[in-house]
């Protein structure tokens, strides 16, 4: 199969280097919310199982690739040879190769539902700050609802796919297509419904960012940092182009094991990226060191010229931004915290969810909280 990009050596790298790239990120969220003294919450939780299945993925794909199921060409069926030959196949590899597309798919579902649940609720905790229900809050609780139904729905569907009889998914293909009727039916319908629910859950967050209080460049600053998960749709839309136009009838094709390599190939890659990605907004405090503006800092304020004036007992260290006088504006625009001791100041985004166990504030109320660098 050396005519394909998804050779059994490509196939073992993207198995190493995405769960170890996603270790990493997982890693320094739990990190740097442990620096910045803020209590973990749903959105950072999520990632953990969705860590732990991806690490299953890519054990599937080490197995496949490590018995020569994945990545190459299958030994030629016996006794019928040429193309129909395959639809009657007990190979060992294409029979272990079956096996590993029922795992992967059902396992693939569980992991795309947990990081699409982790960057929804990182929305509602940057965005739905305000004590009063806004469109925004609305959409993105119907959007949790929908993904826990469509995760149930599918990964439930994709363990059941051949009934009461898992076995039968890795029975020869003829077998298969008798006894499990609906399977193509239902994973191109996963694939579809992943791909357009990728698209809604980046997309959401555009029409929020653009009504805030910013500037135009600085909107679309926000908006690009957010549109990172376009990597994810790419994926997810390889993904499904592969379900539509290929696996219709993959192994009537003599290299029907490649269709269901490129599959899992691209599965893989849109699970690894997607819990990059979905890490990514969380580490601001570190790679925001590197450039000179703060955009969530940005977000945050923008969000405090909106909320509604409150009384709170305000923390040491941390300044409230949504104090508004009787015309409505924001008495301070910008707020530059600095500690009585020496030293730099570093800049977290903090929300209600963050602080409501360590004090006592209204909901409706948005802070910064700022940590001192001795040097």
């Amino acid at each position: 199969m050396s005519r394909t990009y998804a050779t059994s050596a490509a196939v073992v790298v993207i198995s190493i280097l995405f769960p170890l790239l996603g270790t990493i990120a997982v890693a320094l969220r739990f990190y740097t919310r442990k620096q910045a003294k803020l209590t973990l919450w749903i959105d950072d939780w999520l990632t953990i199982p969705a860590l732990i299945l991806e690490y299953a993925l890519a054990g599937l794909l080490i197995w496949g690739a490590a018995t020569r199921s994945l990545g190459q060409l299958l030994p030629a069926p016996d006794p019928a040879p040429g193309p129909q030959g395959y639809l009657f196949s007990t190979s060992d590899q294409q029979i272990r190769l079956q096996q590993i597309q029922y795992f992967f798919d059902f396992i693939g579902v569980f992991a795309f539902g947990f990081l699409k649940l982790s960057i929804l609720f990182f929305y509602r905790k940057v965005f739905c700050t305000g004590a009063r229900k806004s469109i925004f809050d609305t959409i993105t609780a119907c959007m949790i609802i929908l993904v826990i139904a469509w995760t149930l729905a599918f990964g439930i569907g994709s363990i059941f796919l051949c009934g009461v009889h898992p076995q039968l998914a890795w029975a020869p293909v003829a077998i298969v297509a008798e006894k499990c009727s609906p399977q193509l039916l239902v994973l191109e319908g996963y694939a579809i419904s992943d791909f357009i629910m990728d698209v809604m859950i980046w997309t959401i967050p555009i029409p929020k960012i653009w009504m805030l209080q910013m500037s135009v460049r600085h909107k679309v600053e926000v908006i690009a940092v957010f549109l990172v998960g376009i990597l994810t749709i790419a994926s997810s839309a390889a993904r499904m182009a592969i379900y539509i136009i290929y696996i219709v009838n993959a192994f009537a094709q003599s290299d029907g094991e490649t269709l269901i390599t490129y599959l899992l190939f691209w599965t893989m890659i849109e699970c690894g990226l997607g819990l990059i990605v979905v890490c990514l907004p969380t580490l601001r405090s570190i790679y925001g060191k590197l450039s000179p503006r703060s955009i969530f800092s940005g977000i945050r304020s923008a969000l405090a010229h909106q909320s509604l004036r409150s009384s709170s007992r305000i923390s040491p260290g941390a300044t409230r931004l949504d104090s508004l006088d009787k015309s409505g504006k924001s008495e301070t625009l910008v707020a530059n915290l600095y500690n009585k001791d020496e030293g730099t100041t570093q800049t977290y985004i903090v929300g209600a969810h963050d602080l409501e166990q360590q004090y006592t504030f209204p909901r409706a109320a948005i802070q910064v909280r700022s940590e001192v660098e001795q040097h």
